[in-house]
């Protein structure tokens, strides 16, 4: 019996130390394990700021897009209709780019028997808000409006058959029909759209998130003043939409251009900043190596540089006429895209010019509505007249 008993205390001894030493293994490689995740994961872009690109291609090409940029992008844009009209087609490659850490964008027009949606985008919207959370930025909708108006694209709101009398009736016309085409995604979640022109109208009408569109030869910081300025008088948010510089839909502007721009964008304060990718020629759309290179260098850039509220530091803004809607492309740029320069045109155009020369894009450009100057100074220090006489 003496035999026996110590014989099961050297048996439970043994089985403690192998207990134990099993343990500290396991726990050991759970460590490893644990910091090589951390080794290998990529850097994480701050939280509130977003760089992504636009997917235009098939289901097969867009899910080639996320492998290749989901590492050192956090967005991306939904952009070929023949996929967001299809239920099925949509929520595979959400599917996957929710699975590779993405937020995402969707772009939609209104349902119509023009369109193909096979099902109820506005109701797609609201169960997609609850299966993909924050993930689902919002909704992509509609493209360019105000550049439609001023260009008088398919998707203008009225042209010179049916134009308003004035000024202050075609800001109603175009803020008011625009609106009636948002309204009911308006009750689903953001509303974003990318645009060149009429930033201030497009808020008014609904949208949550402007991206300017830097596009062209199109000056970066007059486009920033009107975008951030009307995003800033509306309590919205802004970004900027990188887009070709050449009428060729094919061109993109080259590399290191393409990591300038960004750069811009993000020192002005864009939340927001997105390279426009279409169309699908090579594996990644319009993009290539090197301007994916570009993409990853600038998220090195922002993660080694705190992004500052505002490039506009001493809080100007230069404020023009009230339902002003010219677009600031040239001198000669046309009015609400049915009025030809006015007499104001050329003072503003100089004004605006001078500023850009002091400033950079360190100003604001707002609209003159009747509550600017009561609530203008809520958001600057100070408010330039677009006469300097404070005239109207």
């Amino acid at each position: 019996m003496t035999h026996i008993g110590k014989l099961a205390s050297v048996n439970t001894l043994f089985v403690m130390v192998l207990l134990i030493i099993l343990l500290a293994t396991s726990f050991i490689s759970s460590v490893i394990w644990i910091l090589n995740e951390r080794i290998d994961a990529p850097p994480k872009l701050p939280a509130g700021f977003y760089l992504g690109v636009t997917a235009g291609g098939s289901v097969t090409e867009t899910k080639t897009l996320i492998d290749k940029v989901k590492d050192y992008t956090n967005m991306i844009t939904f952009t070929n209709l023949n996929i967001t009209e299809n239920k099925t087609s949509l929520e595979e490659i959400s599917d996957y780019a929710y699975n590779a850490g993405l937020s995402i964008l969707v772009f939609m027009v209104y349902p119509s028997p023009f369109n193909n949606y096979s099902y109820n985008p506005i109701t797609w919207l609201s169960e997609a808000k609850s299966k993909y959370g924050d993930k689902l930025l919002g909704c992509y909708l509609w493209d360019e409006p105000g550049g439609n108006q001023l260009d008088r694209g398919s998707f203008r709101q009225f042209d010179n058959k049916s134009m308003p009398p004035n000024y202050l009736e075609a800001a109603n016309t175009y803020v008011y029909y625009l609106y009636v085409q948002m309204r009911d995604f308006i009750k689903t979640d953001k509303l974003f759209t990318s645009d060149y022109g009429l930033y201030w109208y497009d808020y008014e009408a609904g949208y949550d998130v402007v991206f300017c569109e830097f596009n062209f030869n199109n000056s970066r910081p007059v486009n920033i003043a009107l975008c951030r300025g009307a995003a800033e008088m509306h309590n919205k948010t802004w970004g900027v939409m990188i887009t070709r510089t050449k009428d060729d839909a094919s061109y993109i502007e080259p590399a290191p251009q393409l990591y300038q721009d960004m750069v811009t964008a993000y020192n002005a304060g864009a939340k927001y900043v997105e390279v426009f990718n279409y169309p699908q020629i090579g594996p990644y759309g319009l993009l290539t190596e090197d301007h994916l290179d570009a993409i990853r260098d600038f998220r090195d850039y922002v993660l080694a540089n705190p992004q500052n509220k505002s490039s506009n530091t001493e809080r100007l803004a230069y404020v023009i006429p009230n339902n002003y809607g010219w677009g600031f492309r040239n001198l000669q740029d046309n009015i609400w895209g049915v009025w030809t320069a006015d007499e104001k045109s050329p003072v503003i155009w100089n004004k605006v010019n001078s500023l850009v020369q002091t400033y950079g894009d360190g100003f604001d450009i707002i609209i003159n509505s009747p509550w600017t100057w009561l609530f203008g100074k809520c958001h600057y220090d100070k408010l330039i007249p677009w006469n300097d006489t404070g005239a109207p």
